[in-house]
């Protein structure tokens, strides 16, 4: 048994490594916490025999050995629950499930006395047990939070433990539970497939081999590929940030900027197995994948429709300095970014509402981005007009349309100076009062054209 205790964490210990050396910026600079809590049935039925022992003799055997190997795993923080043992059936106490030991550094040997001295003695409460045991983890949203459940039976209460894990891993609480069912003639596939990754030792010869595969799941990750894909289907797209979300609570897990190894093959990501993930690529705007479901240590590669074009708004004549255009998708009011002129931007392919911060607002619609190519707007060239006025007053310029007259902008009501105003080229009114005059009928308004790169001089007076 010691040797195979010891090929088992050395195969551990070189999986840590040799991911550390190969996940490059999918490996923090300190790697997370795993918290492994230990569900231990101590439930009567644990007295039945086992081939020549009784299940709890074959337990302690395996286990104490075990669990000693894994405190020695880096980065690594154990605790011990146990049901079953402190109220004997009859009568049944569901209530029967108690944090042992906390978790802890060096908490080993407190650990390993408790499994050595439990005895069983009542009734298997495993829905309750996971219930609580989410809450013997503590509040941290870095660490690796697994359930490691031991049991010879199925709940015996009225809990549903299927209900109660997909709870807990929707919130976030814990990942998978591994769930080792040992010595008995139940389906524990079957049973609990529902609520974990299910392993059945049938013999005791098979329980450390068992311990050791579900261990090694836990604590390995997985490589996994992200093609965007272009409209030809091949992955050159490229260059853009991606989140990674638990695809039950919602929490991201990862964020990378996806890069190629050459081009048309992306690199290469290890992933934690025991979540199910939801990827969101940053494009503009997002695109996402389906749910994925990683088989530890089995190859994965993930193809999401990123194809992208072009966006270029080049700085228009006239300017002194950039201008900021929202941009919508095609016939949604919702912005969706904004850029600059000067920028050239990538974008999904389809058609966008651009509204540009001229005086007044230029307004494209329906502007169409092509796979691969870039698309040019051409802002006109403003032109300029100036007002001159000695006396404070209250006006404003408008876009004259002939049968309806459009704000534009206020002018100043105490002006230093000449007021200067770049204006697109079109049809304008400015209408203003002196601030000392109250006859309202001596309000002045002056019609004037801009052209582009053309000047307006105008007197208010």
């Amino acid at each position: 048994m010691k040797k195979h205790l010891l090929i088992f964490l050395l195969n551990i210990l070189f999986m840590l490594s040799l991911q550390a050396q190969t996940q490059g910026q999918a490996v923090p600079r300190i790697a997370p916490i795993t918290r492994i809590l230990f569900i231990f049935d101590a439930s009567y039925s644990m007295t039945g025999m086992w081939g020549t022992k009784t299940k709890m003799e074959v337990a302690k055997s395996v286990l104490i050995p075990f669990i000693d190997s894994v405190s020695k795993i880096p980065n690594t923080e154990l605790a011990l629950r146990i049901y079953g043992n402190r109220s004997p059936v009859p009568p049944q106490d569901c209530g029967d499930t108690h944090l042992e030991v906390p978790f802890g550094k060096n908490n080993v040997i407190e650990i390993l006395n408790k499994i050595t001295n439990v005895t069983p003695r009542g009734t298997t409460p495993i829905a309750y047990s996971l219930e609580l045991g989410a809450q013997d983890f503590p509040h941290d949203s870095t660490a690796r939070n697994i359930v490691f459940l031991i049991t010879d039976g199925i709940e015996a209460c009225d809990g549903d433990p299927c209900a109660i894990s997909r709870e807990l891993q929707k919130k976030g609480a814990i990942l998978r539970p591994f769930i080792i069912g040992v010595g008995s003639d139940i389906d524990f596939n079957k049973v609990f497939n529902c609520a974990g990754d299910v392993f059945t030792a049938y013999s005791q010869d098979e329980f450390l081999p068992i311990l050791n595969a579900a261990m090694q799941k836990a604590l390995m990750t997985t490589p996994l590929q992200v093609y965007l894909l272009d409209v030809y289907k091949k992955p050159t797209e490229t260059d853009v940030p991606m989140t990674f979300f638990d695809a039950a609570s919602g929490f991201a897990h990862y964020h990378f900027v996806h890069s190629v190894i050459r081009p048309g093959e992306p690199d290469i990501l290890f992933l934690d197995p025991l979540v199910r993930y939801k990827i969101k690529v940053h494009t503009m705007p997002p695109v996402y994948s389906e749910e994925i479901d990683l088989d530890a240590g089995k190859h994965t590669i993930v193809k999401i429709n990123a194809v992208q074009g072009f966006l270029e708004l080049p700085r228009p004549l006239g300017f002194p300095h950039n201008i900021d255009c929202i941009v919508r998708q095609a016939n949604d009011l919702h912005t969706l970014t904004t850029q600059r002129t000067g920028e050239k931007r990538k974008y999904i392919v389809g058609e966008y509402d651009l509204e540009v911060f001229t005086l007044p607002h230029t307004y494209f619609y329906g502007v169409r981005i092509k796979p691969g190519e870039s698309t040019t707007l051409t802002i006109p060239q403003p032109g300029k007009v100036t007002f001159s006025r000695t006396q404070q007053g209250f006006g404003a310029i408008y876009l004259n349309r002939e049968t309806d007259y459009e704000f534009v902008v206020n002018l100043e009501v105490a002006p230093k100076g000449n007021e200067v105003f770049l204006l697109q080229p079109g049809k304008y009114v400015v209408i203003w009062r002196n601030k000392n005059e109250n006859d309202t009928e001596k309000s002045v308004t002056k019609y004037f054209e801009i052209t582009s790169g053309g000047s307006v001089f105008i007197t208010l007076k």
